[in-house]
Parts: C-alpha cells; sequence; structure tokens
C-alpha cells in the first residue's frame, strides 16, 4: 500500500533529504503536497511536483494525505503537530521534537487523545557508524561496557551556527540540533535509567547560542557515557570510543572501520600484602590481574541497513500493521529529560540527579 504525505515547511531538509527518501524505488510513500509561507520555498516545491498551499487551513482541509511530516524551525514544531493531528492525520514531526518537554507532553497527549500515530525523525538510529557500534557491543566485542564516548569535531567546521539554528527563540544552538541525534542514539543503546546529568554548555563563536556542549550521563546499571559537540575542533577526537573489562575500541570518524583492541592473554595471582590492624602488622590476600597481550582486530563494515530510508519503511509497516514502531515517543521524551538536565547543570554548576 503507497501511504500519501503532506509536508509542512518546505525548506531544504524537507524538500531534499525527505523528498528523496520518500521517492526510493523501495519507499512505499509518495509525497503529494506542501504548505510553506515562503513564496520562494513553495515555487520550488511546486518545481518538485509537489500541490502547495499558503494557507494551512486549505492544506490541512484537503485529506489529500494521511499523514504529515512538520519539517519548520523548532519553535513552530509543537503548534503544527498537534493543528494536524486534530485534523486527523498521522504526523512525523523534524528532530527536536520540540522545544521543551512540556511542548513534547503537548504532543504526546494529543496524539493520544486524536488516536493518531506520532513520531520523530530520528533518523541517525540508521546511521552506519551507530549501528556498527551496536554491532560490535552486542557481539561482546569488548566485554561488558562501562563507557561509552559519542563525538562530532568537525576539524574544518565554519564554527557558527547559521540561520534560525543561530536564534534561541527559534530553538537554535548545537545542543538541539545535533546533540539531540547523539543523545537518542546513547539512550537508544543503553536502556538503563538514568541516574544523574553534568554538562558544559558554551557560548565561543555565537553571541546568541551555544555552540559546545559536552554532556556526562550516568546510569544505574554503572555504565557512564559522554557527549560532546562542537561547531569546529582544530584537533579532532575519535568519533566513537567505547570501554570495556575485556578491551576497547575506537571508532575515528564514521567513514572509518572500527578498531578493536582485545585482551588476548591474562592471568591472575593472589599476593600478600601488608596491612595494620591494631597496631600490629598483618597481611591481607590480594588478587592481582596481569595483562599479557592484546590482539588488534577490525570491527563490522558498513551494513546494508543503515540506510536513513528505513524511517519511513517502519512508519508505513505499522500504519499497515506489520510493525512496531521504532521511534517511540516515550523514548524521545526520555532524551528531552536529559537535554533539559544538561541545560540546568551547565546553568547552575550542579549535578542533576532523576
Amino acid at each position: 500500500m503507497i501511504h500519501k504525505l503532506g509536508i509542512i515547511g518546505c525548506g531544504g531538509m524537507a524538500i531534499g533529504h525527505h523528498l528523496n527518501a520518500v521517492r526510493a524505488a523501495d519507499v512505499p510513500f509518495e509525497a503529494v503536497a506542501g504548505y510553506d509561507i515562503d513564496p520562494e520555498r513553495l515555487k520550488i516545491a511546486a518545481e518538485k511536483g509537489l500541490k502547495t498551499y499558503d494557507d494551512l487551513d486549505k492544506f490541512l482541509a484537503s485529506k489529500e494525505f494521511e499523514m504529515v511530516l512538520v519539517a519548520t524551525s523548532n519553535n513552530y514544531h509543537c503548534e503544527m503537530t498537534c493543528r494536524a493531528l486534530e485534523a486527523g492525520y498521522h504526523v512525523m514531526v523534524e528532530k527536536p521534537a520540540a522545544m521543551n518537554c512540556v511542548e513534547l507532553q503537548k504532543m504526546i497527549d494529543t496524539s493520544e487523545r486524536c488516536g493518531k500515530l506520532f513520531t520523530v525523525h530520528q533518523n541517525r538510529r540508521w546511521d552506519g557508524d551507530f549501528m556498527r557500534i551496536c554491532r560490535c557491543i552486542e557481539e561482546g566485542a569488548v566485554g561488558t561496557p562501562y563507557m561509552i564516548e559519542s563525538r562530532i569535531h568537525p576539524a574544518n567546521g565554519s564554527g557558527c551556527m547559521y540561520n534560525w539554528r543561530g536564534m534561541t527563540d527559534h530553538g537554535g544552538g548545537m545542543l538541539l540540533d545535533w546533540g539531540v541525534h547523539m543523545l537518542d542514539q546513547l539512550l537508544y543503546l543503553i536502556k538503563s535509567p538514568v541516574k544523574t546529568v553534568y554538562s558544559d554548555i558554551k557560548k565561543l563563536w555565537s553571541e546568541e547560542v551555544d555552540d559546545y556542549s559536552k554532556v556526562i550521563i550516568t546510569f544505574e546499571n554503572g555504565m557512564t557515557a559522554q557527549m560532546e559537540v562542537t561547531t569546529y575542533a582544530p584537533q579532532p577526537l575519535p568519533r566513537w570510543a567505547v570501554y570495556g573489562n575485556r578491551g576497547a575500541m575506537i571508532m575515528t570518524s564514521d567513514s572509518q572501520p572500527v578498531k578493536i583492541r582485545r585482551i588476548k592473554e591474562e592471568t591472575t595471582e593472589v599476593v600478600k600484602v601488608p596491612a595494620y590492624e591494631n597496631h600490629a602488622k598483618t597481611f591481607r590476600d590480594q588478587r592481582v590481574h596481569h595483562i599479557q597481550s592484546f590482539e588488534e582486530l577490525d570491527g563490522p563494515k558498513v551494513m546494508p541497513e543503515g540506510n536513513w530510508n528505513s524511517v519511513y519503511k517502519n512508519i508505513a509497516g505499522v500504519l499497515d500493521g506489520k510493525e512496531e514502531l521504532i521511534v517511540k515517543p516515550s523514548e524521545v521524551m526520555r532524551v528531552f529529560r536529559v537535554i533539559e538536565a544538561a541545560f540546568k547543570s551547565s546553568k547552575e554548576g550542579i549535578v542533576v540527579r532523576f
């Protein structure tokens, strides 16, 4: 079954990426209409074959499609999503889903009240680098992980947030733009409840929004995750680093293979060490671990399922009653709670406890 899509906000992401995704040969969607307040964007949408609207009420009343993509600037996500849901459409909204948890909860409540699907375009769950890291962890490449580091360090970045992404009132800033993807990946990978959040968020080149963020999360299962994102890093650090009790792995960039350094030979011995009790010298047994050698391995290559078109294929499967929704609103809310905790932590210089 082919599902028809209407688009609110005909900017570069919608008319570029999304239109290409739904027009891929294996995606059962057809983009048929677009709404925008900018005549220039509507002209481009029409050239791409969409029926265009400059009136939102007429767009929503047309009933020419069953699902709406909301791809406006972030400050309009909540309003447009709720209006489309109340008009009887399923909705996928671009990331970040909203400006805050209150808005997101309103969107979730409206979806449930209207009985319509609501999801968020967290397409980077299908990134090849992330899927390779997940595969390595699942296969026990480094044993039990205790620390996962995720970074975006562009060595040749411009150092600036552009257009509305550089405006606070439009929901701009690096944490909401890129950090929301990175946190979504980490929290999707680590299912354990969040214990604490500590962050350092800065305005290095931008006068209005953050362009550097470091967020450190601890989990109830003992794991720690660190996310760091900036617009410019003169000396980049690895895209991924995972440390476990049997070794470690890094990926220098998303185009490079995973490099694994795993324990090959090890011994354990019991030695006696001095201890002092009641002012007398005694000896106590301690177990000492020695690592004799490591083995160097390559992780899996790029896997074919690492394809952003999978977002739409999953939604089609849900609408057809054949699949479970992958990007769930409850998971998106979990990410937003961490984001709000990160802003609070940085502003007040505290560790936020969940």
